[in-house]
């Protein structure tokens, strides 16, 4: 009996993270889409997390070409915009609203993923000295 109860919290957990995995898709979708007018370019954007455990365990990130972009994007306010749009983004999906504020977001060039991890994104997000973390965090 308690295998069951063990393995239906499992399933449960999975279809909550699916689902609020579906909602920061979204969200980051909107965010990336909303600055497509602005230089530099975003290449591309992550997340990961144990949001089903708790919604505040959720890290995402966006990643310029280089290192002179992500530069750029700081000194210009799009990396303050995009997170701003992204926690918005967040509260309009449905995401609990009681997390967005911990969410975590940080910005990397794909020259630093390459520089310090060879290119393995895992790697260089379990390597804990990593991209431009908001100095709020």
């Amino acid at each position: 009996m308690k295998n069951e109860s063990y393995e239906e919290l499992l399933r449960k957990r999975a279809i909550r993270q699916k689902y609020l995995d579906d909602i920061v898709s979204a969200a980051m979708t909107r965010a990336v889409d909303s600055v497509f007018h602005r230089e530099p370019p975003i290449k591309s954007h992550t997340f990961y997390g144990a949001s089903a455990i708790h919604p505040r365990h959720l890290v995402i990130w966006y990643i310029f070409d280089i290192d002179s972009n992500l530069r750029a994007a700081l000194e210009s306010g799009l990396t303050v915009e995009l997170e701003a749009k992204t926690r918005s983004e967040l509260m309009a999906g449905g995401y609990p609203s009681e997390a967005v504020p911990n969410v975590y977001i940080a910005f990397t060039s794909t020259e630093d993923v390459q520089r310090k991890s060879g290119g393995d994104l895992h790697v260089y997000f379990n390597s804990g000295t990593v991209g431009f973390q908001n100095p709020r965090y």
